[in-house]
């Protein structure tokens, strides 16, 4: 047998490496005039959730590229980009740091200002620890508010808001073989509900409404602690648990607390098979302006993994318990994910057969879609991905190209869609700038790629694709979510002073129906955006971006149109 597998990989050689020899001679070359420190991970699963509804925010996005100087570094919070409407990165966890540094008082800080058109301002602020061997800590606080004006289909000048304020801290502290860290924090986002259907309605009625009818705020308290094991190297087990809690409301008094308790476990049986469990359960509690369901869902989840020499494979099964206002139903969710490394990883074909189980919450459902009717009962229940196959190939030439294409085709359970309320008793539903919620039982195919090429380290590539299609059960049609999102970006760094950056992206059209229930046809956009910084005095940068250069009028939702063409400047200082 084991000559059989070398027979078939040194047969995939044969065909294969002539065919790439040509991209691997350019960048090995690149390589070799400027080795890469960056490594690429091709093996991470393409993961979507069911609630990806592939939106752009009110503000096309663009990156942060103010960067100050690469020597600085922030262990628990990556400085990433902002995103589209200069929307801020929350604090990601404290992570482990396996590097043997020297305690060290140090502390890292930055500031980050700017203001743009549109009334848009946005603050950004940390400080942590830069680096110690077993305590760790940072904490931030960030801001960005936008208060212009947008043409609707009518040609009117609506106003809007947009407003995002999060504070937060997190820490973490290493014991020799164990891990205890922690993070909490408050998030708040408030909007005003200017899509109205302006084939019905004018901006006479939408400004004589009171003006607090026309907003919406949500206030998100979380608090996540966890502790888990290194392992040890004679086999035994390596373990952790984990406790989460928020408090999710709405202005209009709805609200929402979870709770999470997990424990989880694995153990290397063998140097190339691994054992382990998962065991989670969620608590969800609604009060009476959601009408329903308190929910508690438990899971349990054996898994077993092996690798060899030419391939790795994990086999799965989930037991769900899902228990939503008394009535427990159980689901079952077999998997199974196969990979082969052919080619020196050049060439890794995968495919995998799995089922997942997804709690649908308030706070998912407004966070996708803030413009839920405020005043109504939205049917919260749990999305299932009864089953789905995917299958695709990924690879990567050394750490200058990695990518990743698949297809998946999945039959989905209660997906959720977004429908105009068409409920005239609320004066928002009757201006028709409200949401329902629906659910439909849909089978979705799904291609998509990634694509990361970096020949320099000033130079650096990226592009995304993903394409829908939905073949429904009783929804004429996939409302308000779009087929397509593709994504082109790159930067180039120049004397680790001039920053620049550029992205290309798409999104495709979709129908929608509108106040009266008849359907509506919205354009794809397209997104052009660019942006620069310079950085002086080794703790200093200033930056400008600009947005939506082609001033596409892109529709978020139905009647919920983009900003045209906007700019920002702003400075950043690290301490």
């Amino acid at each position: 047998m084991q000559n059989k597998h070398n027979g078939i990989r040194q047969l995939m050689k044969r065909f294969l490496l002539p065919i790439l020899a040509l991209a691997a001679q350019s960048t090995n070359l690149a390589a070799q005039e400027d080795p890469l420190t960056k490594t690429v991970e091709v093996q991470r699963a393409y993961d979507p959730t069911l609630l990806d509804a592939y939106k752009i925010s009110p503000i096309p996005r663009i990156d942060d590229t103010a960067k100050v100087n690469v020597k600085f570094t922030y262990p628990l919070r990556q400085v990433k980009p902002i995103a589209n409407a200069y929307l801020l990165n929350p604090l990601s966890p404290a992570r482990v740091q396996r590097e043997h540094y020297e305690d060290s008082d140090e502390i890292r800080a930055y500031l980050r200002l700017g203001l743009g058109v549109k009334l848009s301002t946005l603050l950004d602020a940390y400080v942590g620890s830069e680096r110690s061997n077993k305590f760790l800590w940072d904490i931030y606080a960030n801001h960005y508010g936008n208060y212009g004006d947008v043409k609707n289909e009518a040609g009117e000048k609506v106003p809007t808001r947009d407003m995002r304020n999060e504070t937060g801290a997190a820490a973490q502290y290493s014991f020799k073989r164990a891990l205890l860290s922690g993070n909490a924090g408050f998030r708040q986002h408030a909007v005003r509900f200017y899509g109205y259907d302006a084939d019905t309605f004018r901006l006479e009625r939408y400004k004589a409404l009171p003006e607090d009818s026309v907003r919406q705020r949500f206030n998100h308290t979380h608090l996540n602690l966890e502790y888990k094991s290194a392992g040890l190297p004679d086999s035994t087990w390596a373990y952790g648990a984990q406790f989460s809690f928020y408090d999710y409301r709405s202005k209009s008094l709805q609200a929402e607390d979870a709770l999470r308790f997990a424990l989880y476990a694995s153990k290397e049986l063998r140097p190339d098979i691994t054992a382990g469990l998962t065991v989670n359960t969620d608590v969800y509690l609604r009060n009476e302006r959601l009408a329903a369901n308190n929910n508690t869902i438990v899971s349990v989840e054996p898994y077993a993994k092996e690798r060899k020499d030419w391939w790795e494979g994990t086999a799965r099964l989930s037991l769900v318990l899902d228990n939503a206002s008394g009535s427990l139903k159980t689901y079952l969710y077999p998997s199974l994910c196969f990979t082969a490394f052919l080619v020196d990883n050049i060439f890794m074909p995968y495919v995998e057969m799995s089922g997942k189980h997804h709690a649908n919450t308030y706070a998912s459902l407004t966070t996708e879609n803030p413009y839920l009717a405020p005043d109504t009962l939205p049917d919260i229940r749990s999305s299932r991905n009864t089953f789905s196959l995917t299958g695709g190939v990924k690879g990567k030439l050394g750490s200058l190209f990695s990518y990743k294409l698949g297809v998946e085709y999945a039959f989905i359970n209660d997906m959720v869609f977004y429908l105009t309320a068409q409920d005239t008793i609320s004066l928002g539903s009757y201006l028709g700038n409200y949401f329902d919620v629906k659910y439909d039982d849909v089978r979705r195919f799904t291609f998509s790629g990634d694509l990361d090429f970096q020949p320099t380290r000033a130079l650096d590539f990226k592009y995304t694709l993903r394409y829908d299609s939905y073949n429904m059960d009783d929804l004429a049609k996939p409302y308000n979510r779009p087929a397509l999102d593709m994504r082109l970006s790159g930067a180039y760094n120049l004397w680790n002073k001039l920053n620049l950056y550029a992205s290309f992206n798409i999104y495709g059209g979709y129908t929608a129906l509108d106040f009266a229930g008849k359907e509506v046809k919205r354009n794809r956009g397209v997104d052009l955006n660019f942006g620069t910084s310079y950085s002086f005095f080794n703790s200093s940068s200033i930056f400008i971006h600009l947005n939506n250069i082609m001033s596409s009028r892109y529709h978020v939702y139905n009647s919920y149109p983009t900003y045209g063409f906007n700019a920002m400047v702003g400075y950043t200082c690290v301490f």
